[in-house]
């Protein structure tokens, strides 16, 4: 009896303890609840970070495509300056003005650069053309605004040295007329462009649409004889023109006059 006294004593202060704890589930300790919070909170925060930094590089990568459509808009006007001449002139509308601002905003963009190479372009084309016309002094003035736009451009040293060639052929003279039927022409009269062997060519097309007279070609080549033959004849539809060639040293045509 007094065995089973003590157990219903023990008993009852165990269930009056639980009590008294207000239902908690006491068996959860601290230590494994503190972990638990603790995580939760670290995951909040690493999902919160990369809102943060994915907002800036967003706001980043706009300015950054903000800048680069700027930088198009102004070379795109560039392109339109160069397409309408507008290589130099009118100041603050030309197309090297736009190429160069385009490169301070974009230092080593592509399609500027390439502008500006295309302004050095036409500059030679106009110099070369004016060479062959006879217009030196024109033809120094583009090469020299060329320099302008880039003077290590290694086309001008090209340039200079072809119109130099041009000018020094026209010195030697477009062709030296002997008699009035006889006319020398440059030993290297094939190594020239197209439109400079027309050009020596020319008087005596014309001499022979006015005399109807036969030609002697003598050329040291008989193929380059032919060719002669051949372009004088295309170029006198009105008459078949009859000729000789005879191959040697000599670089002349002579015109047979009945």
């Amino acid at each position: 009896m007094i065995k089973k006294a003590l157990f219903l004593l023990t008993s009852s202060m165990f269930l009056t303890a639980c009590s008294s704890m207000g239902g908690q589930n006491w068996w959860h300790t601290d230590t494994q609840a503190t972990p638990n919070s603790l995580q939760k909170s670290d995951v909040i925060e690493q999902a919160e970070e990369p809102k943060v930094s994915h907002s800036a590089n967003t706001s980043k990568a706009h300015k950054m495509s903000q800048a680069q459509r700027i930088t198009q808009r102004i070379i795109q006007q560039g392109k339109l300056a160069l397409s309408e001449q507008r290589l130099l002139t009118p100041e603050g509308d030309n197309a090297y003005l736009y190429f160069q601002i385009a490169l301070g905003r974009d230092p080593g963009n592509y399609e500027a650069t390439q502008g500006l190479a295309d302004i050095v372009d036409t500059y030679i084309g106009w110099a070369e053309t004016a060479a062959r016309q006879g217009k030196r002094a024109s033809a120094n003035s583009f090469i020299a605004k060329a320099s302008r736009v880039n003077a290590d451009d290694p086309a001008i040293k090209e340039a200079k040295q072809r119109i130099a060639q041009i000018s020094a052929n026209k010195v030697e003279a477009v062709q030296t007329l002997v008699s009035e039927d006889v006319y020398t022409l440059p030993k290297n009269l094939f190594a020239l462009d197209e439109p400079v062997i027309l050009s020596h060519l020319q008087p005596i097309i014309d001499r022979v649409e006015q005399t109807q007279g036969a030609l002697e070609i003598h050329w040291p080549s008989d193929k380059e004889g032919r060719l002669l033959y051949q372009i004088i004849n295309s170029r006198t539809p009105n008459f078949r023109v009859r000729a000789m060639t005879y191959r040697n040293s000599k670089h002349l045509i002579e015109i047979k006059v009945n």
